[in-house]
């Protein structure tokens, strides 16, 4: 996903701070998960996800609406 995130702030010229911001996030939520596996492999039940889910999704449908916006200009 942060791949994705990150070509897409590669291909446009303009507005790459949400996509990048978008990149940075995803690539923090999977060194978080690689560690939340490493220590507690036996967490199936993960509170945490119920604040980074979200905030995951907002980001994503910020930098969808700037990579939109930048294409119709």
């Amino acid at each position: 996903m942060a791949l994705l995130w990150g070509l897409a702030a590669w291909a446009l010229g303009r507005s790459r701070w949400p996509l990048i911001a978008n990149t940075l996030s995803w690539v923090t939520f999977a060194c978080w998960e690689f560690l939340v596996q490493a220590i507690t492999p036996e967490a199936n039940i993960r509170v945490d996800l119920l604040l980074i889910a979200p905030l995951l999704t907002g980001l994503g449908l910020w930098g969808m609406v700037v990579m939109l916006r930048s294409g119709l200009r």
